[in-house]
C-alpha cells in the first residue's frame, strides 16, 4: 500500500463542503472510504464544515480520515422548510446554478486560502463540483476536481421529465447554468477524478476536459454480505437519501405508475422505503398507497434489504453511480433497475439484475422475480460474487492515489 510523488509522501489539502460522517449517502460514503485510504498513503488535511451539535459525536472519529483537521462552523437550512424556498427564489437570478451558489462560504474560502497561504501542499482536492466554488482564488498549487456526478445531467433530466412550463424553465435555466459553470470548472482544474468511464467519456467529449480519469465504484464486502434473515413474501425494499430530488422522483414514479402494474398480478406485494428526511409532500403521496412504509432513517440497512425479496430502483434522473446498487448486490439481493439506477456500473441484464426502462417492463420483472425463487436466488448469488470479486474499496483507493501522483508530477 504505497504511492508517493517520487519517495515522499505528498502533502495533500482534501476541501469538503460537507463533514463526512455519518457515511449515509452515497456521497459520503464514497468521500469518506477513499479518505481513509489516502489517509494511510499521504499526509492528509481535511477542511470542511462542521454544524453542532448534530457533527459533534462523530469528531472523534476524524483521525481516521486525516492527519490535520479544519472544521468550520455552520448551520444547514432544512430542506423543504419556507426559508429553503425563500433562498431557492432569491437564489434563482444568480450566474450560477442554485446548489454551486448555495455552497459558497465566505467563511470556508477564507479558511481554505488561509490553510494554502500557512502551509505548502503537494496537491488541492475539491470534493464534488459545487464547492469549487469556494476555490476560484486558490493559486501555486495543482488542483484535483473529484465528480462524483456529471452534474448538467441531473437537471437536464429534471426538465425532461418534467410536465408543467414553470418546472420546464426552472430546470432548462439550471440545466444551462449548470452546463455552463461545469464546462469551464473542469478546464480550471489540473486534473478531474469520475466515478465510471462513461462519466470520464462525456466530461471529454462535451466539455473538451482534460487529464480526466475514472476509478471504480467500491462496496465494504465484508460489511453488506447476505445475512440469515427469510425474506418476506412479495416485499420490495427501496433505499436512498428520500431529501435527494432524483430518490424522490423515483418513488413517486413507482407509487403512480408501477405499483398499481405489479398489484394486478400480485395483490399482496408491498414496498418499504428506508432512508432519511422524507420531505412533506412525498409521505403525503406515499401514504395514499397502504402497500408502501416509509421507514426513514435507520441505524442500519442490512437487516431491511435482506428481509425483503427484491430490492428496486425506478430512478429516472441521476448521475454518477449508486453506491447502494452495489450494496444490494453484495448482500446477493435480486433487483430490478431503471438503466439510470446503474448507470455507470458494468453489470449486464438478466445476469446480475433485471433492467426495465417502462413501467410496464418494470412491474413485469418485479412480479417475475417475485414469484420464482429459485431466478432469485441465481440472479442474487452471480450478483454477489460479481462485486466481491471486482470491486473493493482498496481497489478504489489505490487508483485514486495513483491519480494524485500522476497529477502532481510536472
Amino acid at each position: 500500500m504505497t504511492a508517493s510523488a517520487g519517495s515522499r509522501r505528498l502533502k495533500v489539502l482534501f476541501f469538503a463542503q460537507r463533514f463526512p460522517y455519518p457515511m449515509d449517502t452515497g456521497g459520503k460514503i464514497r468521500t469518506g472510504k477513499l479518505l481513509e485510504y489516502l489517509r494511510q498513503v499521504f499526509d492528509v488535511t481535511l477542511i470542511s464544515n462542521v454544524e453542532s451539535p448534530k457533527d459533534d459525536p462523530y469528531l472523534g472519529q476524524v483521525g481516521k480520515l486525516c492527519a490535520e483537521f479544519y472544521p468550520v462552523p455552520w448551520k444547514e437550512l432544512r430542506k423543504y422548510s419556507f426559508r429553503f424556498y425563500v433562498r431557492v427564489f432569491a437564489k434563482m437570478f444568480s450566474r450560477y446554478p442554485i446548489s454551486v451558489s448555495n455552497d459558497y462560504s465566505p467563511d470556508l474560502e477564507r479558511t481554505l486560502l488561509e490553510v494554502l497561504q500557512k502551509t505548502k501542499y503537494d496537491l488541492l482536492i475539491c470534493d464534488f463540483l459545487q464547492p469549487s466554488i469556494n476555490c476560484m482564488k486558490v493559486t501555486g498549487c495543482p488542483t484535483l476536481l473529484f465528480q462524483h456526478n456529471v452534474e448538467a445531467v441531473i437537471p437536464r433530466r429534471h426538465y425532461q421529465i418534467a410536465k408543467d412550463p414553470v418546472s420546464k424553465m426552472f430546470w432548462w435555466l439550471q440545466w444551462k447554468k449548470m452546463e455552463r459553470y461545469e464546462k469551464a470548472t473542469c478546464q480550471r482544474f489540473h486534473g478531474i477524478v469520475t466515478v465510471s468511464e462513461s462519466d470520464k467519456w462525456t466530461l471529454e467529449t462535451r466539455y473538451d476536459a482534460r487529464n480526466v480519469f475514472a476509478i471504480p465504484t467500491g462496496v465494504d464486502t465484508e460489511y453488506f454480505h447476505p445475512g440469515e434473515e427469510q425474506a418476506i413474501d412479495n416485499s420490495l425494499v427501496f433505499t436512498g437519501s428520500m431529501d435527494w430530488l432524483p430518490n424522490e422522483d423515483a418513488l413517486l414514479y413507482f407509487a403512480k405508475e408501477i405499483l398499481g402494474k405489479i398489484k394486478e398480478k400480485m395483490p399482496t406485494v408491498t414496498l418499504t422505503v428506508v432512508g432519511r428526511n422524507p420531505s412533506r409532500h412525498l409521505q403525503q403521496e406515499l401514504s395514499r398507497h397502504p402497500e408502501i412504509q416509509v421507514a426513514g432513517w435507520v441505524p442500519d440497512v442490512r437487516p431491511y434489504i435482506n428481509s425483503h425479496a427484491v430490492y428496486v430502483i425506478p430512478l429516472r434522473i441521476g448521475g454518477g453511480t449508486r453506491i447502494k446498487a452495489y450494496e444490494a448486490l453484495a448482500m446477493g439481493k435480486a433487483m430490478v433497475s431503471t438503466t439510470v439506477g446503474v448507470e455507470g456500473l458494468p453489470v449486464r441484464h438478466r445476469e446480475h439484475l433485471e433492467i426495465a426502462d417502462t413501467a410496464d417492463d418494470f412491474a413485469n420483472a418485479v412480479v417475475s422475480l417475485l414469484k420464482d425463487k429459485t431466478k432469485r436466488t441465481l440472479l442474487g448469488n452471480a450478483a454477489r460474487d460479481f462485486v466481491r470479486e471486482n470491486f473493493s474499496w482498496a481497489k478504489a483507493g489505490q487508483t485514486f492515489a495513483d491519480i494524485c501522483c500522476n497529477v502532481v508530477k510536472p
